[in-house]
Parts: C-alpha cells; sequence; structure tokens
C-alpha cells in the first residue's frame, strides 16, 4: 500500500488531509506539540526545525509521498526556522528517499498590486510570512525539481470550524463587533476540496505532478464579503460587521490576492468550488451541527 507522511499533521489543514488519505494510503501524521488522534493513521512527533530528525524520520518511514503543511506564522525569527529551514530538510529528505513531494505555499507571496496571479508570476512579497513562504518555494524547486508547489489562499470548513470562521462567528454570537477589509481580494478555498486535491497531486508520478500550482477557491471575494456570507451561513445577522479599508489601516498587507486556477480545474479531478456554491452545499449541514 502506498504510505504519506503529512507534516503538520495536527494542523486544521493536516487533519483533513489524513482524513480523506487514510482510505487509500498508509498515513503516518506529524506533529510538533499536540498528538491528537487521527483515526486511520499514525502520529509521530517532529519538530521540522531539526533536520538531522527529519532525515531519520524519511529514511525510517520511506513514504511513497510526502505532504508538507507545518508552517509558524509567529515572529520572523520562528517563520525563518519552521517556514524556510523547515521546508529546507523536508526538501532535502524527501529527494534523498526518492518520495514525490507536495509542499505548501500562498497567495501572499504577491504584492497583491497587479491580481489576478498565474503560477508563472514572480512572486514580489511585501510581508514577513510572504517573504518566508516565497524562499521556502525557491528551496524546494532547487532540491526537488519535480516537487509540486501548491499556492493556496483563505483555508475555510465548518466540521469543525476553521479558526478564522470561529472568530467571526463567536464575535458576533457574544456582541463584539469586528471589522473586515473590503479592498483585500482572496480566494478562499473550502479545505474538504484543497485536501482533495493535494492527495490527488501526491498520487501523480512523473513530471505532470511538478512546479507551481494555485489550488484555490473559484471565486474571489473581499474579506468583508466573505465574513458577511459566513454569519448568513452559521444564521447570524452580519451587522456587526463594520466594512474597512485596509489601505486606510496603516498595516503593510497584499491587497489583492486573487490566483488564477485554470491548470488545476484543468488537470485535477478535484472540483474547486466558490464560496457561495460551498455554502449552498453545506447549508444543512452547517445548521444541523449549531442545533
Amino acid at each position: 500500500m502506498r504510505s504519506l507522511l503529512i507534516t503538520g499533521g495536527s494542523g486544521y489543514l493536516g487533519r483533513h488531509l489524513a482524513r480523506q488519505a487514510a482510505a487509500d494510503w498508509q498515513v503516518v501524521a506529524t506533529y510538533f506539540s499536540h498528538p491528537d488522534p487521527l483515526a486511520g493513521c499514525r502520529a509521530v512527533p517532529l519538530d521540522v526545525r531539526d533536520g538531522p530528525a527529519v532525515a531519520r524520520l524519511l529514511a525510517d518511514l520511506r513514504p511513497t509521498a510526502v505532504i508538507h503543511t507545518a508552517f509558524d506564522m509567529g515572529s520572523p525569527e520562528a517563520m525563518q526556522s519552521v517556514i524556510v529551514e523547515g521546508t529546507r530538510h523536508v526538501a532535502a529528505a524527501a529527494a534523498a528517499v526518492g518520495a514525490r513531494l507536495v509542499a505548501m505555499s500562498s497567495d501572499v507571496i504577491f504584492d497583491g498590486e497587479h491580481g489576478p496571479y498565474g503560477e508563472a508570476d514572480p512572486p514580489n512579497p511585501v510581508t514577513a510570512y510572504g517573504r518566508a513562504k516565497a524562499k521556502a518555494e525557491r528551496i524546494t524547486a532547487g532540491l526537488c525539481p519535480a516537487a509540486a508547489i501548491v499556492r493556496t489562499s483563505l483555508i475555510y470548513g465548518f466540521h469543525p470550524p476553521d479558526p478564522r470562521t470561529r472568530w467571526v462567528v463567536d464575535s458576533l454570537r457574544h456582541g463584539q463587533p469586528i471589522t473586515l477589509f473590503t479592498d483585500e481580494l482572496r480566494c478562499p478555498v473550502w479545505v474538504e476540496q484543497l485536501a482533495a486535491a493535494l492527495v490527488e497531486l501526491a498520487a501523480v508520478e512523473g513530471e505532470d505532478r511538478g512546479g507551481i500550482w494555485h489550488v484555490a477557491g473559484a471565486q474571489a471575494l473581499s474579506r468583508y464579503e466573505f465574513g458577511v456570507r459566513l454569519t448568513r451561513a452559521y444564521g447570524l445577522d452580519p451587522v456587526g460587521i463594520t466594512a474597512g479599508l485596509s489601505r486606510d489601516s496603516g498595516l503593510v498587507r497584499p491587497r489583492d490576492c486573487r490566483l488564477e486556477i485554470g491548470k488545476a480545474q484543468a488537470r485535477l479531478r478535484s472540483p474547486l468550488w466558490g464560496v457561495d456554491e460551498v455554502l449552498r452545499s453545506c447549508w444543512t449541514q452547517i445548521n444541523a451541527d449549531e442545533r
């Protein structure tokens, strides 16, 4: 049976990946500090900052494929050690054992001034996280030329809700007003479909897997529009959401990170729906869960 190693397996995306892959793969999911049990897979501790430990684990497991999701959004130093050096360790170890590598990246590697972006557009990050991800992309491509580097957008889901959705919903339920920007555009992606696409890429052999892939939702929305849709899906009044402008906030953030996803739509079986289509599909279950 094919074997799959998922770094960051205790994270939100990692847990969905492990669940979806368990039917067809022998899955090992790594964790740093939270060994949450996952049905159908083995959990092992791993600090991706520890290069020899990463090399030993992959040499011992010799997985067919690796999906690298581990990341850190803390200090710039933490991003450098986890995202940049951690990716270097994972990519080098995957290359050493001949494992297929699917490495996660982000839409914020772009400056947000020239969207929508295709796979061939050059990165120009304006945040520490974006710079770390751009460095990680270059490292991955250098060490594993056949790797799939997957840029994605805001990840959301409902069972359980992702942290961003939970924050929006809980804030409004407790009467805490929030501000969401109308001039920051993203392509939110449903975690179920993102996970399916990543598992599919991990199974692809040969050169068709390699290179940059944009895997995101088919519908571009501002953060404000996205928040309003989420609150209404949960039966809440979005009156507590204030529409703000990123350009007036004083924050340095990319504003238009729309991704062109034509390559993924044409070459992958896994669908990539827009938010409205996802919410129509999940509305009954969302409301059942809330009751």
